[in-house]
């Protein structure tokens, strides 16, 4: 009898410290499922001090805040004051070894794969990259192609298409920047929203999203496909920016299909900076809706990346949501910014894979969401 009652209390007691998995249903259609670490394939081979100097930046946007301020996006209640402990604490981190930084994330977080609430895990992964272009200040035979700054009469109505902008309409506003050498590296840019500006003078300006018009943005992939401009095997970014510049006469009107356009503004930084306002890390900032999440979460990506060979590799890494896109839409959809050179384009070029990922939240955010 005493041994029964003995090991009665020593299970109750150990059921306290037992915490139950959790499943959050968000407000829109997004679906968190709690996991373990040791599920997530190649966490132990990631370096998780990369995404610890990620995480601080948008630290440091965050003690800017109200502690009120609420950032759970879709997910649910969660405040900035949410990530104050886990954002200390990760200062201190910071200068420690790559092994007290996985032991920080697993520590002070807990991880959830994501899906949308019909249960699909899976969802597309693309790249960018800080782009790079020759230009000049003023317009020159060479320099004729302008990167304009934000129209003073723009609003959150719909405003001029691509079209009518190449065509002439803003021209004489005082709203050129830049003038460029290439209008398909121009295009390009808009899809990527920063870049370099290399001047004749051997000076480098960089210049950084500042506004869109507010049109939909339309991929020129199925147009061309449609047309026979191009084949299934070329629908990466490069056979694409390839193509428009071996066929000058009918890049514009291919460009023209996507009436989405990017206006920019000049930077004094020393790293190009995401929506969130933080800078961006290569191959730890991530794009994400951000109509669904809030900037500043840890994000685990399990895809792979297509190379320019056509062979495939793993590709599992943490990142940090600091920035989003036009086409970046979904509960599981991501763009990777991949930084700046010709090996960033080629990746960036070339990454269109399936995968999915999962969301650290700060374990005080899971206890309060656990209701305890």
């Amino acid at each position: 009898m005493f041994k029964a009652l003995v090991l009665s209390l020593t299970l109750l007691l150990t059921s306290c410290f037992i915490y139950h998995k959790i499943i959050i249903k968000g407000k829109g259609n997004v679906k968190l499922e709690q996991v373990e670490f040791t599920d997530l394939a190649g966490w132990e081979q990631d370096d998780q001090k990369m995404a610890l100097q990620a995480f601080l930046h948008s630290c440091n946007k965050f003690a800017k805040m109200a502690q009120n301020r609420a950032i759970g996006g879709q997910i649910g209640d969660i405040t900035v004051g949410d990530f104050r402990d886990v954002c200390e604490i990760a200062q201190v981190v910071k200068t420690m070894s790559a092994k007290q930084s996985r032991n920080f994330f697993e520590n002070w977080f807990k991880v959830f794969a994501v899906s949308d609430k019909s249960g699909s895990s899976k969802g597309l992964f693309t790249g960018y990259y800080e782009a790079d272009l020759n230009g000049s200040k003023v317009r020159t035979e060479k320099y004729k192609y302008p990167v304009y700054a934000k129209p003073r009469d723009l609003t959150s109505e719909p405003y001029l298409t691509r079209k009518e902008i190449e065509g002439g309409a803003l021209r004489g506003k005082g709203l050129e920047l830049f003038y460029v050498d290439d209008q398909v590296e121009l295009f390009f840019m808009h899809i990527q929203g920063s870049g370099r500006i290399n001047l004749p003078d051997g000076a480098v300006e960089r210049v950084t999203f500042a506004a869109r018009n507010n049109q939909p943005f339309v991929g020129v992939t199925n147009y061309m496909l449609e047309k026979g401009y191009i084949d299934r095997s070329q629908t990466n970014a490069e056979s694409v920016k390839n193509w428009l510049k071996k066929n000058p006469d009918l890049a514009q009107e291919v460009m023209n299909v996507n009436p989405s356009y990017v206006f920019f503004q000049n930077s004094d930084g020393e790293y190009v900076a995401g929506a969130q306002g933080a800078p961006l890390t290569a191959e730890r900032s991530l794009a994400v809706d951000s109509e669904i999440y809030s900037y500043g979460f840890p994000l685990w990506l399990d895809t792979y990346l297509k190379k320019k060979n056509g062979t495939k590799e793993s590709y599992q890494h943490l990142f940090v949501a600091q920035d989003t896109g036009t086409a970046i839409k979904g509960v599981v959809r991501g763009d990777i910014f991949f930084g700046h050179g010709d090996e960033a384009e080629e990746r960036a070029s070339y990454t269109a894979s399936q995968g999915k990922y999962y969301i650290l939240l700060p374990i005080n955010v899971v206890d309060k969401m656990r209701g305890r």
